[in-house]
């Protein structure tokens, strides 16, 4: 969905948002509650919304994540596959100093900083929905 008259600080600030996990977006969203008093767009309110649910669900993942793995990694022979596994997405470099989960997720939210900068919303599959629902 294309929309023409969104501003280039719009854009700007949904391309941050994204970037910094949300923080930005956070920082401006209080910023603008606070001093500047102006109503945010629904493009703008969009993104905010969505990389804030995207740092939410990405916090929770990497918690999840180290106490299953923690749990798993202790088992005799399935712990030992699982951590060679986890070695090689997580730790080992694969384009400089990037893992390939960081590689992985770098290219995520550059796909959705540059949606975010064409003026349009990036889909996401179940988060725009909920996000849809909340704006």
């Amino acid at each position: 969905m294309q929309h023409s008259g969104i501003s280039i600080t719009d854009r700007i600030i949904a391309v941050i948002s994204y970037l910094t996990l949300g923080l930005a977006g956070m920082i401006w969203f209080i910023v603008n509650h606070l001093f500047i008093k102006k109503p945010i767009n629904k493009f703008l309110m969009y993104n905010l919304v969505q990389s804030f649910i995207l740092s939410i669900i990405y916090a929770i993942f990497v918690y999840a994540y180290g106490i299953i793995a923690g749990l798993l990694f202790r088992l005799p022979l399935i712990g030992k596959l699982l951590y060679i596994i986890h070695v090689f997405v997580c730790e080992t470099p694969i384009f400089y100093t990037m893992s390939l989960i960081n590689f992985v997720l770098i290219i995520f939210f550059i796909y959705l900083s540059v949606f975010a900068s064409l003026g349009q919303l990036p889909k996401i599959p179940y988060v725009t929905d909920m996000v849809k629902s909340i704006t």
